[in-house]
């Protein structure tokens, strides 16, 4: 197979569509989607658990991590309301500034952006694997792995980063730009669960609380979340403890000792302390086994006692000394708890780093070693946390690369 077309954009995911109708509204071309599955937006159809969280209304480049000033022009001109009302996709936005689809189906926004792109006459070759990105500005060769070629006069990669190979996760861009003479900054996982020792979350399987979680270095605080934690055999997720990720993946691949620091019961040591002793001298008969029933989850305060050295649990809570409740109170106010990893990239949400965007104009995402080459979403370093902030970088970086290829021609 040959083909011959205006713009290729390598990738079919929210980027690559993004690109391909901002392309289409600002230039009479030729689009080409290069998809290496048999259908475009897999990943798309599972963000949000189904929902897809669309974008963040207060994802400001701040809140990113990685290239925080090359993502400041994209995001600060992308317009959210003229893009989602040109594909025909209505929106609402929660009080947290979180937006939805008002269908609240991920796959309404994949078909909303493939109905415009057939209208708009933008064509896919799906199965497409690409291999080699050959050529240069008005003339590349595009092969696959089949041997099938594409000429193209402008190129879009948008070949999304190595998070997630369940849902087409891979190192595709670094196999494509590093013959381009392109550098990469370290890749990472990150939004994952927090491993920790075992031992540490024994017995704490599934259980949740809403809470607060610190991450440390030694005597500093990194960073601290107030939200759900969840407990899994081997460590700690849910939504607060995976933000803590994005900012312990680095300290922890140069060999850097971290801990966390969870507290269960909402409020000071002190403040736990007093409370405890109230509670004593209102249920003494109880014993420690059910003392702290309707306080916080059996287990949780099961495992706090044990921490503390305070057994047996068949003891009435008229036992507990002084010193117990201190220690008691801290376990449940400053669980401390040594963090051994992350979640690798097969159960991460993103990746930390990527395609270095020194290599990169932030105002055209054209390629400053190969003109005519653009770049957009996850492959670049910029990465945001939960809450449409990763989506919203898909869309902008990808209607920017879009529009400017288009406008070059």
């Amino acid at each position: 197979m040959e083909k011959h077309t205006d713009i290729a954009i390598i990738g079919g995911g929210a980027s690559g569509l993004a690109a391909a109708v901002s392309a289409k509204m600002n230039g009479n071309v030729r689009v080409e989607i290069l998809e290496k599955y048999p259908r475009t937006g897999k990943k798309l159809l599972a963000t949000g658990n189904g929902r897809c969280n669309l974008y963040n209304e207060n994802a400001s480049c701040d809140k990113f991590f990685g290239a925080k000033a090359f993502a400041r022009h994209a995001l600060t001109t992308f317009d959210k309301d003229a893009f989602f009302a040109s594909v025909g996709l209505e929106i609402k936005v929660n009080e947290n500034g979180l937006a939805y689809p008002l269908s609240n189906q991920a796959g309404a926004v994949l078909d909303c952006l493939r109905f415009t792109c057939q209208e708009a006459g933008v064509t896919e070759t799906t199965d497409f694997q690409v291999s080699k990105i050959e050529g240069k500005k008005g003339k590349f060769k595009i092969t696959s792995v089949n041997g099938d070629v594409v000429f193209a006069k402008r190129v879009i990669l948008a070949t999304g980063s190595m998070a997630q190979p369940k849902l087409g996760g891979n190192n595709a861009f670094q196999t494509l730009l590093k013959p381009l003479g392109h550098s990469f900054q370290k890749c990472l996982p990150a939004l994952s669960y927090l491993k920790t020792n075992p031992n540490d979350v024994g017995g704490l399987k599934g259980m949740k609380y809403q809470g607060e979680i610190a991450l440390f270095e030694g005597e500093k605080e990194i960073a601290k979340e107030t939200g759900e934690i969840l407990f899994s055999e081997n460590g700690v997720s849910g939504i607060a403890a995976m933000q803590l990720s994005l900012y312990a993946a680095n300290p922890l691949s140069k060999g850097k000792p971290l801990f966390l620091k969870m507290s269960p019961l909402p409020m000071n040591k002190a403040e736990a302390e007093r409370f405890l002793e109230k509670r004593k001298n209102l249920f003494p008969d109880r014993t420690l086994d059910e003392f702290l029933t309707g306080v916080v989850a059996k287990r949780i305060a099961q495992a706090a006692f044990k921490r503390a050295g305070v057994t047996p649990l068949s003891r009435c809570a008229s036992t507990l000394t002084s010193d117990e409740i201190q220690k008691t109170a801290k376990e449940l106010t400053e669980w401390i708890c040594p963090v051994t990893g992350i979640g690798g990239f097969d159960v991460c949400q993103v990746m930390l780093g990527g395609a270095d965007t020194k290599d990169f104009d932030d105002k055209t995402m054209e390629s400053r070693i190969l003109p005519g080459l653009y770049a957009a979403g996850e492959l670049l370093d910029v990465t945001g946390p939960c809450g449409g902030y990763n989506l919203t970088w898909a869309w902008a970086s990808g209607t920017l690369a879009g529009r400017m290829a288009a406008i070059s021609l």
